[in-house]
Parts: structure tokens; C-alpha cells; sequence
């Protein structure tokens, strides 16, 4: 089984299924807001667990109007397709 906790390991899926629970930082102590996100993506060849973290991040920020700095991704999985 591929270890997609691994930042560095290659997607070498034509398609995966992404979710993720996605809150804006900075983070505090206790409860924070989050969302639900959820996805199908075709990786570009070379393509890695952080690079598609990266654009996960990245879609999430444009989509809400705020800094990729500010979007944290909390918890994620990844399946293929």
C-alpha cells in the first residue's frame, strides 16, 4: 500500500480522490473553523504528495479570496482512482 502520508512519494495514478479538512491560520488552542473540501485531480507526470498538497492549498485560497499562507490543511486522504 502506497504511504500518502509521505510528502515525498510520486503519484503515479492517472486520477485521484481527494479530501482534506481545511481551516484558515493561524490556529489557536481549542476549536477551530474548518471545512470539508473534497476533489478528483489528474496529477502531471513527477507529480508528489506535496505538489498536490501544494494546489490543494493553492485552489482552496483562490477559491476564498485569502493567502495561500493563511490556508492550513489539517487533515487529508488520498485515493486512487
Amino acid at each position: 500500500m502506497t504511504n500518502y502520508s509521505d510528502p515525498n512519494t510520486r503519484l503515479t495514478a492517472s486520477r485521484y480522490a481527494w479530501e482534506a479538512t481545511i481551516a484558515r491560520g493561524p490556529l489557536r488552542y481549542g476549536q477551530n473553523p474548518s471545512q470539508e473540501c473534497a476533489g478528483v485531480v489528474t496529477p502531471l507526470p513527477g507529480a508528489t504528495v506535496e505538489r498536490l498538497l501544494a494546489y490543494i492549498q493553492s485552489w482552496y485560497a483562490e477559491t476564498k479570496g485569502i493567502p495561500v499562507s493563511e490556508v492550513i490543511i489539517v487533515r487529508y486522504s488520498l485515493r486512487e482512482k
